[in-house]
Parts: C-alpha cells; sequence; structure tokens
C-alpha cells in the first residue's frame, strides 16, 4: 500500500491510496473511518475527488463517521459501579 496524498477538508482526513492496482480513498473523523476501493482508472477518480472537495460534498460521508462515532461510543461506556464495591477515590 502506497500513500499517493491527501485532500485538505476542515473536520475529516482524507488520504489516497495506492494498493494492488485499485485506488482506495480513507476518510477518518475521530476513532472511525470509512475506506472505498475503486478498480476504475486511478486518475480519473483522483480528478473527480479534488473537484468534489468543495467542503459541502462530503458532507454524506462525514454524516456517516458522525453515525459511527455515535454507535461506537455506546460500547466505550465506563465501567458500571459494583453496589458491593467501595468507591474508592
Amino acid at each position: 500500500m502506497r500513500i499517493l496524498g491527501q485532500l485538505n477538508h476542515p473536520r475529516i482526513k482524507i488520504t489516497l491510496f495506492d494498493q494492488n492496482d485499485k485506488l482506495s480513498v480513507k476518510f477518518e473523523k475521530g476513532q472511525s473511518e470509512i475506506i472505498l476501493k475503486f478498480k476504475e482508472d486511478k486518475s480519473e477518480v483522483m480528478d473527480a475527488l479534488h473537484q468534489e472537495n468543495d467542503y459541502t460534498a462530503f458532507s454524506m460521508i462525514e454524516k456517516q463517521l458522525d453515525s459511527l462515532q455515535i454507535f461506537r461510543q455506546k460500547f466505550e461506556s465506563g465501567p458500571t459501579m459494583d453496589p458491593e464495591l467501595p468507591v474508592i477515590i
């Protein structure tokens, strides 16, 4: 896997990868990520991505990342207090 570059975005990290003659585009926000893989001509897809990068075009991806973070938080809740154990500070 080779990093081809990044697209600038104020709220999400967008990284372009070359892997086995496929273009992978990784979108990251917090501890959530979405990876899209393209078999099409890499240069055409990269050009289209650069044209779409007006900060609002990736709003659908950003909403999905926000949903993933909310889903993830359900599993991150702190340890439950056992009423049998004393509270130690």
